[in-house]
């Protein structure tokens, strides 16, 4: 490797699953790279799972790591819907479809936690480049590097730094501020405020409860709320409740919630239906863990500028209903990275200069923005269908729905084809 190849650095903020999938992919296409994690643990319990549709799956099997996913989880056979008063709107073999006629992946859901842990210990002999407790507190843009502080007093330095800090990004932060010294000031300011929150939901693990078959999903629609439900490997149960709030929060207005706040939340509505015969109590009551959150949508028109980029949640955050934002983290670090790898090992020269970074990463937003665009819209519109926002929404949700069935899966095809992967990589077989 040539010296101008081997001292490009790239600095990833955040041990995301968005940001460990990039530390793998950089791996694969020999390009420097540190992760820096804020917290002391790589991989914390919150409560929070990941559904794993096939364009996600497809990429960890490209880096070896989907066996061991697939040795956690129940691979989802079955979908039901019901309403709020526990009649039957749909059931169907939609993701048996999916799985075996389809994509050749199932879908399949298991606990963030453990997909962390096995990104991470999938590093190997790499896992030094990651490190826990260092929060980012600024970022120098220079011409020729940018200069990453953390609290800790530690500095890293890198060709680019990558934003996979989640939805309250200080990488984000920090490239609105270079933005404004740039003259951009009014597209930072249009952006600190594009991101809006119209729903709620408190997300759950619990063990396994009676009446809930491993392999199986429930969603309940009704009117201002809706319930997903996954039963995973051994019963373990993934769900969410989400909720419609008073108005629609924009930006710093988005409400944050507390731990002591979900039981009185979820108390009007804990015999809604999971299924006929299982109420919402039932899986609460058997909770391992809980999380209250408002859920923010945005889509940012930059996701890059000259030294800074964005991915995953800091880039494009979406609600969880159609289960495509974790996957769509994994896609865009893939295809960040093939980006990248173009630049550091083609003909660009000179390879570290801001303007071929800013060049390469725009290219690689416009053709990702499209698909997340598509993506977006799809979310947003299933939370609000699930919900019976409008009357169309309920016209859609009530009464269109038992006949739409391979529509559904078609849909859910459409956001796996033409899904990224890694090119440096073969297809598995």
């Amino acid at each position: 490797m040539a010296d101008s190849e081997s001292s490009f650095r790239v600095v990833i903020v955040g041990g995301s699953i968005a940001g460990l999938t990039l530390a793998h992919c950089l791996l694969r296409n020999n390009i420097d790279f540190v992760v820096l994690e804020s917290h002391a643990d790589i991989a914390p319990q919150v409560g929070a799972s990941i559904g794993i549709l096939p364009n996600g799956a497809r990429i960890l099997d490209q880096l070896g790591l989907y066996d061991d996913v697939l040795s956690k989880v129940e691979p989802l056979t079955r979908a039901f819907t019901w309403t709020h008063d526990a009649k039957s709107i749909s059931d169907t073999a939609g993701p048996l479809i999916i799985h075996e006629s389809r994509h050749g992946y199932p879908i399949a859901f298991l606990d963030r936690q453990i997909l962390l842990g096995i990104l991470y210990e999938g590093l190997g002999n790499q896992r030094h480049r990651v490190m826990v407790n260092k929060k980012v507190t600024e970022i120098e843009h220079h011409p020729e590097k940018v200069v990453v502080h953390c609290a800790d007093q530690t500095v890293y330095e890198g060709d680019l730094v990558v934003g996979a800090d989640g939805v309250r990004s200080t990488v984000r932060r920090q490239m609105w501020q270079y933005m404004e010294s740039r003259g951009m000031e009014h597209e930072a300011r249009k952006e600190e405020n594009l991101m809006t929150s119209e729903y709620n939901c408190v997300f759950g693990i619990s063990s396994a409860t009676p009446g809930l078959t491993p392999g199986h999903g429930h969603r309940t629609f009704a009117e201002g709320y809706s319930i997903l439900t996954i039963i995973g490997k051994e019963g373990r149960v993934y769900w969410f409740f989400f909720n419609r709030m008073d108005q629609t929060y924009t930006a710093s207005q988005i409400p944050r919630f507390s731990q002591d706040e979900i039981d009185s939340h979820l108390a009007p509505y804990l015999q809604k239906p999971i299924t006929p015969d299982v109420p919402l109590a039932e899986i609460n009551r058997r909770a391992i863990v809980r999380t209250f959150v408002s859920l923010e949508e945005a889509v940012y028109k930059h996701w890059c500028v000259d030294r800074y980029v964005c991915i995953g949640d800091s880039a494009h955050k979406m609600t969880p209903n159609l289960g495509q934002g974790g996957n769509s983290a994994i896609e865009s670090a893939a295809s960040l990275a093939n980006s990248l790898s173009t630049l550091v090992h083609g003909p660009t020269k000179p390879k570290r200069d801001a303007r071929n970074i800013h060049q390469c990463m725009q290219a690689w937003q416009n053709i990702r923005q499209k698909r997340l665009d598509h993506i977006s819209q799809s979310a947003y519109k299933l939370t609000r269908i699930e919900a019976l926002a409008g009357l169309k929404e309920k016209i859609i949700g009530l009464y269109l729905l038992p006949y739409l069935s391979q529509y559904l899966v078609d849909q859910t095809s459409a956001t796996v084809v033409g899904a990224a992967k890694i090119d440096c990589l073969p297809l598995p077989p």
